[in-house]
């Protein structure tokens, strides 16, 4: 990409706004989490969350460590 004074950048993010998100609240977090969790279901992949096999869904849902660890300690405890 080139700007308005002649000089070439490269991008690493996409250009524009909204694309990230400040979570200042536990509700915030669990919302942004529920969301990216529910994003195979929304594509029509799996019909629930729970069923994608690369998700954190059910490290979130039962508390294990499946397929990778969660570092839970850093995050507030799930509402459910």
């Amino acid at each position: 990409e080139r700007r308005p004074s002649g000089q070439v950048c490269h991008r690493f993010w996409q250009p524009g706004g909204g694309y990230d998100r400040n979570l200042w609240t536990v509700g915030r977090i669990h919302e942004k989490i529920h969301y990216v969790h529910a994003n195979p279901v929304r594509r029509g992949l799996v019909e629930r969350p729970d069923h994608w096999p690369w998700s954190s869904c059910r490290a979130w849902m039962y508390e294990g460590d499946e397929p990778l660890r969660l570092d839970t300690d850093s995050l507030p405890p799930l509402e459910k």
